[in-house]
């Protein structure tokens, strides 16, 4: 009886070359999170440690805390260098031409690469969402302690919190503003000052002031206290006006971006999960840059994890090289194939939030890099 399993069995030449694929990787991913790491952030801490602003313990402390970011930044370049190394040094011992006349295909020379970017993205995609946030917020909260710098003290004055009805007429979607929240200062957890205007879709309907109101975190309501309601008339004059100790209103949009403006998280420091609730609470308010902006990064994630996938397979077909003698180098190749793939995202990235072009142009990179793959292995395969 034939045995069933569950994984797909790796041939011989699959784990010969992806045994020769592991070890530049390991040492690219080192190489290119060291010097990553030391021009993106060293430089700026230690003018800091020179000012004496940090100590070189914490200096140390925020290097650990950050290297989870860089890591995941190095892991597609990483990729790309290994497999043109990889298969640049199989094509200059000229097992590349062996295979060939053994009847193995340069398509198929390509799966082990491909099945490697696999497990990057899977490896890349994970530790983006488990390691970095968390790290990146701590290194963020310890800057800002030894810098004297308090971040529940940002935005604490004229506050204004925004929700729209989403009316779809046709094909087209019309918002017109339901409520418009506003507080003067933000003192020991209190809205001080606060005014709710309350609309339908055609005028508005009523007005509350309080003294304070407070928003409390997992709760969908917010309490008023010590104010008045006022109805609005149909000819826009003052209707009946109702004095009130507390007023409890359930209000779970303006909730939300209350507490999503507490928490004061950066797109790096969040998850997918907290980046789209997030994003909900970005369209319910009507910020519609901030909405794009936190949709890219969200977008971008996907697209710079699948790059890790599309780089090995770019890079195998770049190194699979048919004429030994001919060499180059891997590290410019890289650096240059990089630097035009960063390129084309920074534009695509700036009309998108522009909200020039659609979001699916920010896979045209990756788009751009597979078309190049295959343009080259068709013409190395065709005599």
């Amino acid at each position: 009886m034939k045995k069933i399993s569950f994984f797909p069995q790796i041939s011989l030449l699959n784990y010969y070359l992806i045994s020769e694929l592991i070890r530049p990787l390991l040492f690219s991913i080192i190489i290119v999170t060291v010097v990553a790491e030391s021009i993106g952030i060293s430089f700026e801490q230690f003018k800091f440690l020179i000012n004496k602003q940090l100590s070189f313990p914490v200096l140390i402390y925020l290097h650990i805390l950050k290297l989870p970011e860089f890591i995941v930044l190095a892991l597609p370049i990483a990729t790309l260098m290994a497999t043109i190394f990889t298969y640049q040094k199989l094509s200059s011992n000229s097992e590349i031409i062996a295979l060939q006349s053994c009847g193995v295909s340069l398509y198929r020379l390509t799966y082990p690469a491909i099945i490697t970017g696999l497990l990057v993205t899977f490896i890349q995609f994970t530790f983006n969402e488990i390691f970095v946030p968390p790290a990146n917020y701590q290194a963020a909260i310890t800057l800002e302690t030894s810098l004297n710098i308090n971040r529940s003290n940002l935005k604490n004055s004229d506050i204004f919190y925004k929700e729209f009805y989403q009316d779809y007429v046709g094909e087209q979607n019309q918002r017109s503003l339901k409520y418009l929240f506003y507080a003067d200062k933000f003192i020991d957890g209190k809205l001080q000052s606060v005014t709710l205007l309350i609309r339908d879709a055609q005028r508005l309907k009523i007005i509350i002031t309080s003294s304070f109101a407070q928003c409390y975190e997992q709760q969908e309501y917010c309490y008023f206290y010590h104010g008045s309601h006022s109805l609005i008339n149909a000819d826009g004059s003052y209707g009946q006006r109702v004095m009130f100790d507390t007023m409890p209103l359930y209000l779970p949009h303006i909730s939300s971006q209350f507490q999503a403006d507490r928490e004061k998280l950066d797109d790096r420091e969040m998850n997918i999960y907290q980046a789209y609730q997030r994003l909900s609470v970005l369209e319910t308010a009507g910020d519609r840059r901030e909405f794009l902006n936190l949709k890219f990064h969200i977008y971008k994630r996907f697209s710079s994890a699948v790059s890790c996938t599309v780089f090995a397979f770019l890079g195998g077909a770049i190194g699979i090289n048919l004429q030994p003698r001919v060499r180059y180098n891997s590290f410019a190749l890289t650096l240059g194939i990089i630097l035009i793939y960063d390129a084309v995202q920074i534009i695509s990235g700036i009309l998108i939030i522009s909200d020039v072009v659609s979001f699916s142009c920010l896979w045209l990179p990756n788009i751009l890099a597979i078309m190049i793959g295959v343009n080259l292995l068709i013409n190395k395969t065709t005599p």
